[in-house]
Formats: structure tokens, sequence, C-alpha cells
């Protein structure tokens, strides 16, 4: 079942982006969303070892807003994050607590030496939110590689598979 979605900028996230994030989720999912507080990355995510961050501690933080109060939340920062297994996650989700969390740190095109691109961050960040959401709407990943579903391995994998879901995962969410 779908519920309103709150979206939590951690740190320095830019407002514009908050709001184009937020404004994706409502046209995509046709659910009430919603910017709310900002909150701070916290300290103890940090691995000095990897100089990055743990995604699974910002989910953390995300479940014990508010439990109980029928909302999904999304959380949006622009560290880099990780689990144990993986070098790096563009994000993390929770379908048991719906929750989830995205990076923006591997998403600017600064990154990579390239002029900012405002446009491309955007659409690139809608891809990730819309990503993590469905696996807190209870979708796994999906083998067509032009579904926002497909687990991408690289950004060049997340642009190509874009943030429009398949027909199956579209009926899965009952829509």
């Amino acid at each position: 079942m779908l519920t309103p979605v709150v979206i939590h900028p951690f740190d320095k996230i830019p407002p514009g982006l908050a709001e184009a994030v937020r404004s994706a989720i409502h046209e995509r999912f046709k659910i009430h969303a919603t910017v709310g507080k900002s909150l701070a990355v916290p300290a103890a995510a940090y691995s000095p070892e990897r100089k990055q961050y743990r995604s699974t501690f910002l989910l953390n933080m995300l479940a014990i807003i508010e439990p109980g109060d029928k909302k999904t939340r999304l959380g949006m920062v622009s560290v880099d994050l990780y689990v144990p297994e993986l070098n790096f996650v563009f994000g993390e989700a929770s379908k048991s607590e719906r929750i989830a969390v995205f990076s923006t740190a591997r998403l600017d095109p600064r990154l990579y030496g390239e002029p900012a691109d405002q446009d491309l961050l955007e659409r690139r960040a809608v891809t990730e939110a819309i990503h993590e959401l469905g696996h807190a709407f209870g979708l796994e990943h999906c083998s067509r590689t032009d579904c926002v579903m497909w687990f991408s391995n690289t950004l060049s994998e997340s642009d190509r598979k874009g943030s429009q879901f398949c027909s199956r995962c579209s009926r899965l969410l009952g829509y």
C-alpha cells in the first residue's frame, strides 16, 4: 500500500533539489509528498577507513521519526554511502519500516570532472529516489534494464534505466 512520503534532507541538500524530488514522487506515485525537517548526518555513521557513511545508520534515524504515523520516510544525503558488502550504494531501503535513503554524492556530474548540470543532477536524484521508494513500497529488483527497479552497479546503468516503472512493477504497485 502506498502511503504519503516525507522527504528529510540531511545537511547540504539544496532546497530546489529536494523540491524536484518531491514533485516527481507526487507525479509518479500519485501520492502526497512533502519536504520535512532537515536532519544532521550522524557522525557515528562515518567509517574513516572507507571515507564513507553507512546507509543503515541513516535508515535507523528515519525509522524513529514519528513511528506509527503511517508515512513513508525518504532521506536525501550528499555524503557517499555504503553497506559492508559493497563498495558503495546509491541508496538503501526497508520495506518493513517503510523507509529509504539515497545519496546525491555519486550523481553530481562535477564529481567526474564535468560541468555542473542541475537538470542532470535532478534527473539522477529522481531516479534513485523512485527506485528506493519502490523498495520501501515492496518491490524487489527487476530483470528489465529499462525499469527503474533494475539494480544499477554504475551511474551509466542508472542513467540508462531512467525513472519509469515497467508494466509489471507498475501492476505490483497497483497502477
